[in-house]
């Protein structure tokens, strides 16, 4: 997704303000990125595990 480009305001308190929520917005992209892949990698750990309970339960079969 491309970033938005918005016009830079003209007056001092505007720039500050949008200065401001911009760090905002970058800080709380940094933090749920990496939510995410922490999220992610609790995932993968998952989906091996059950793979390996799979194959034992397999095997047991056999």
């Amino acid at each position: 997704m491309a970033p938005k480009h918005h016009p830079t305001p003209l007056s001092g308190g505007d720039r500050k303000a949008l200065q401001k929520e911009l760090g905002r917005a970058r800080a709380m992209t940094g933090i749920l990125a990496s939510q995410a892949a922490e999220a992610r990698a609790k995932g993968e750990a998952l989906i091996r595990q059950a793979d390996k309970l799979l194959a034992e339960s397999w095997n047991e079969r056999m």
